[in-house]
């Protein structure tokens, strides 16, 4: 199935030509939904700093994710390949041949047969990284490439904060002004407890259910379903997340100043974007890692240019991938893409307005076995490896996908098709390359378990 182009909103008011990245930020900021910002259509003044943002660079209404949650979709910004074909974060069962089980785990990390993302960038460029998340560990690979990569693992009640993180990035950035840079930062904050200090909460969550509280730490009881929120829970869960969202985009204002005091602005590409977005029970669950709903895959991704006015508020509306950042990321380098690369370049769309959605393929995903997805910028379709069953979403009719669609269409048929295909591919070019699966360490396993991700073994 191939549905038609969308055409473009509004004319290239600018050059095709994009000024050369010399110095780049890239911003991953985790669990963040696209429809949470205002740039996005959000009601709720969440993420003014963002919107300015966008306002000054190029928006992509329509980013699909690798996969529901942080490993494999990381791998797939870093690598320009899906996660079969990367493996990271393959949650392997034990006594797997593909791996050695520690304490009932074994999990994939980046193949070494794949460069990643600062090894691709030019050598004479600094690389620098803060994250926060246990799944990003440098035993999993992800530190490859960088001078300076600092992890720290993060578990529900303890984790880096965002003023910690800009305070982190304003510090090397003083140091390393006058290079060629490349920094990547990643918050961690609107993932969970969903924590943000009194004011946010004053501001998003004022009317606090007498069962629940701030920070928000059920989220076991809430996917589980023993939670069951009424509907002012509901409201107060996704207002401590809001606060948490206008958190980081309150850090990103403070590392903004930062920026323009020391001259960066005008001389730095911003790129911000998300692993994966979260559920708040619009599907009748919550958090992320299970399911292939808008809420959790649909992610933003905005690219502002050095100054903010190259392409100042153009806004895409094909749909485009995670595989396709990291080439565009080396096109902004004018260096090619290595020809295994799944992605292909964005900054075609962006002067040329619509072309051919591309499609979004998704997978590895946490609970409930294992299901793989497909987003052809109409269609959503949804395939259960196990019980060897699908549905699909029809999002131009139904956006906010309340009917699951089955057998018996021609739509149906072609979209399985296309997605038994694009597996097939896949799995042939993960079996040519030596795998290479990282067994993590116990205060890693300590932190996936205070997350919720090891609370039951993979189907």
């Amino acid at each position: 199935h191939t549905p038609a182009a969308t055409p473009a909103p509004n004319p290239a008011p600018h050059p095709a030509v994009p000024p050369t990245a010399e110095k780049m930020i890239l911003v991953v900021i985790d669990a963040l939904r696209a429809d949470r910002l205002g740039c996005y259509g959000f009601a709720e003044p969440t993420s003014p700093t963002i919107d300015a943002w966008a306002e000054e660079g190029v928006l992509f209404e329509t980013l699909h994710v690798a996969s529901p949650w942080t490993a494999p979709s990381f791998g797939s910004i870093f690598t320009g390949v899906s996660p079969t074909a990367h493996g990271a974060g393959e949650m392997l069962i034990k006594g797997s041949k593909k791996g050695t089980s520690l304490m009932g785990v074994t999990v994939g990390g980046i193949r070494k047969s794949l460069p990643t993302l600062p090894e691709l960038l030019p050598g004479d460029t600094v690389k620098g990284a803060y994250v926060t998340n246990a799944f990003l560990s440098e035993k999993l690979g992800f530190h490859r490439g960088f001078d300076h990569y600092d992890h720290r693992n993060a578990s529900i009640y303890r984790y880096r904060t965002a003023d910690q993180i800009t305070k982190k990035a304003i510090t090397w950035l003083t140091d390393h002004k006058e290079d060629d840079f490349f920094l990547l930062l990643h918050y961690f904050d609107p993932h969970m407890k969903y924590d943000p200090p009194a004011k946010y909460v004053k501001q998003f969550a004022p009317d606090k259910p007498r069962r629940l509280s701030a920070p928000f730490v059920d989220h076991h009881s809430a996917r589980d379903g023993s939670l069951n929120p009424n509907e002012k829970e509901k409201r107060f869960i996704r207002g401590l997340y809001n606060g948490e969202v206008r958190f980081v985009d309150d850090q990103l204002a403070l590392l903004k100043d930062a920026m323009e005091e020391m001259g960066l602005l005008d001389s730095t590409w911003l790129v911000i974007t998300s692993d994966h977005g979260e559920e708040h029970f619009e599907h009748g669950s919550f958090e992320h890692g299970h399911a292939y709903e808008e809420e959790v895959t649909r992610v933003p991704l905005i690219l502002r240019a050095p100054g903010g006015r190259w392409q100042a508020g153009r806004r895409i509306q094909t749909s485009v991938r995670h595989v396709d950042i990291l080439p565009t990321l080396l096109a902004l380098h004018h260096l090619p893409s290595p020809p295994h690369f799944e992605g292909t370049s964005l900054l075609s769309l962006i002067p040329h307005g619509a072309q051919e959605h591309r499609p979004a393929y998704m997978e590895f995903n946490l609970f409930h076995g294992q299901q793989v997805a497909l987003f052809d910028g109409r269609y959503k379709f949804v395939w259960d490896t196990r019980r060897k069953r699908g549905f699909y979403y029809d999002l131009t009719e139904d956006p906010g996908e309340t009917t699951r669609l089955g057998k018996g269409s021609p739509e149906y048929d072609a979209l399985y098709t296309q997605l038994k295909a694009t597996r097939v591919k896949l799995q042939k070019a993960a079996a040519n390359k030596a795998t290479n699966q990282a067994v993590m360490d116990a205060e890693t396993i300590e932190a996936l378990r205070s997350l919720g991700y090891l609370e039951k073994a993979p189907e």
